[in-house]
């Protein structure tokens, strides 16, 4: 199901949409008919990522593995064997894996991936959602609905080469928002929360609460110049060449030099 928003730089767009997830996320739930998924969400959204961060260095338990796994699941698509397999892991491999991980995060996120796949049951998908939840400023989670709202990917895969480069496209997006002075959506991760918004949005036909402002572009130009405008321009132009000609017919006639009015507006670059 394509979507409109990654293509857009308007930053009330996305704040608004962003503003939809808990609305996006009940529609989702109710169609599952699995309360359990609030809970879940809210876990992973707010609860994790403040016991990460008081790690360090930062590292997962078994525990958190199995309950984002629990998560990821039943937000997406249910994979059951996925979940037998990562509770296969024991505490000390996952606590071992996951630190290395995390520390290997600014050398790449190829390679943090790759890492973070070592355990059992965790393939691209479930490794950016774990590294997510310790570095959402960096790390962008691979959700179906996601992959499919960025354009240019082709055919979804889960593979490593494939969230690399989804995760450069919404790296870059988070970048470009942010610059342009979005004080919301200034994170990989919540963009991709924003685009998840969108498309549960889109699928259960939700209406959109956006307020998109008047300029889009901040680029744009202030004080345009319309045809009313240089209609005027020229009107007051032909005015004073009048004012300053000769009236006396004792000035001898002066061959006058061909005048050049402005034939079209200067216009601003659209980004």
């Amino acid at each position: 199901m394509p979507t409109t928003l990654f293509n857009s730089s308007d930053i009330s767009l996305w704040e608004s949409i962003l503003d939809q997830y808990p609305d996006a996320l009940s529609h989702h739930v109710a169609s599952k008919k699995d309360n359990s998924l609030l809970k879940l969400d809210e876990w992973y959204q707010t609860t994790l990522p403040a016991v990460l961060a008081t790690r360090s260095p930062v590292y997962m338990t078994s525990k958190e593995l199995c309950q984002l796994m629990s998560w990821k699941l039943k937000r997406g698509k249910f994979r059951p064997n996925l979940l037998k397999l990562a509770e296969s892991n024991s505490d000390a491999d996952v606590k071992r894996v996951s630190e290395e991980a995390f520390k290997l995060i600014p050398t790449g996120l190829r390679a943090a991936i790759t890492k973070m796949a070592e355990l059992k049951g965790v393939g691209p998908a479930t490794a950016s959602a774990i590294l997510c939840s310790g570095a959402p400023s960096e790390v962008p989670f691979m959700a179906d609905e996601t992959m499919a709202s960025v354009p240019g990917l082709g055919p979804i895969a889960y593979t490593i080469p494939y969230y690399i480069r989804f995760a450069a496209k919404v790296i870059e997006k988070a970048k470009e928002l942010e610059e342009r002075g979005s004080a919301k959506v200034t994170s990989p991760h919540l963009v991709e929360m924003a685009l998840w918004s969108e498309y549960i949005l889109d699928k259960y036909s939700v209406p959109r609460k956006v307020q998109s402002s008047p300029i889009k572009n901040s680029q744009e130009a202030p004080n345009k110049v319309t045809p009313d405008t240089q209609k005027q321009m020229k009107s007051k132009a032909v005015g004073s060449k009048r004012q300053a000609e000769p009236t006396s017919n004792d000035c001898a006639p002066e061959k006058r030099a061909k005048t050049i009015t402005p034939t079209q507006s200067r216009t601003t670059r659209r980004a």
